[in-house]
């Protein structure tokens, strides 16, 4: 754009200088001529300046998560736990609740979880796209073990595994009917095939207190 502004008003004082030659061959001529010059110098100068200070710094977008303290038509705070976060609400923000419809802003409410989607110009943060959503569902609490079966349950669905990499630890491992208990061949097993000194590899959740919820449990032999 700028070479393009440049050429323009090059092409206009090359014009101007081959019209004041034509028309008046003279010293005095040779004067115009040069203040012309420096006329468009000058503009060519604004120009430049102009084009310069015309500038806007626009950032990637970045995602936040946090519980809406304040809302209003233009503006939203929530709080990340760490810190606040201030936003200034897009024209063209979209807003989408837990069944990833479609809301309007009034049906934001303070104390919701929400996801913001967010571009920055300048020292302004824009929230482009506010998505309600179920903190719970957003953390990754599966976690993977490899180790023995230490003991196993003959009263409830609860089996020790002793950890490979964590000899001094024992964890309390629950199955249930979603539990999902197979060899590494993939064949199907019940808890009731599950042995004593067995090694295994278990996907499990966080549980309360110190019992596992197991999603999954591979035999290795």
């Amino acid at each position: 754009m700028t070479k393009f502004i440049l050429l323009i008003l090059v092409s206009s004082f090359s014009f101007l200088v081959s019209s004041a030659n034509a028309q008046t061959p003279t010293n005095t001529a040779g004067d115009e001529i040069q203040k012309l010059r420096e006329t468009i110098q000058q503009k060519v100068k604004e120009k430049l300046q102009e084009i310069s200070q015309d500038k806007t710094i626009v950032n990637p977008k970045k995602a936040y998560l946090g519980t809406i303290t304040e809302i209003s038509a233009t503006t939203l705070k929530i709080n990340s736990k760490t810190k606040i976060y201030e936003f200034v609400i897009s024209e063209d923000a979209t807003f989408v609740n837990l069944k990833q419809n479609k809301i309007k802003i009034s049906d934001l409410k303070v104390g919701q979880d929400v996801l913001v989607l967010s571009l920055s110009k300048d020292t302004l943060t824009f929230a482009k796209k506010i998505i309600v959503v179920d903190p719970a569902k957003l953390v990754n609490n599966k976690n993977v073990t490899l180790g023995k079966i230490a003991d196993i349950s003959t009263t409830t669905s609860i089996l020790v595994l002793i950890p490979t990499n964590n000899k001094n630890r024992e964890l309390q491992i629950k199955v249930d009917s979603k539990t999902e208990i197979i060899t590494r061949d993939n064949k199907i097993l019940k808890f009731s095939d599950l042995k004593k000194g067995q090694k295994i590899v278990c996907i499990y959740t966080n549980g309360q207190n110190s019992t596992y919820p197991a999603l999954k449990i591979i035999t290795l032999d």
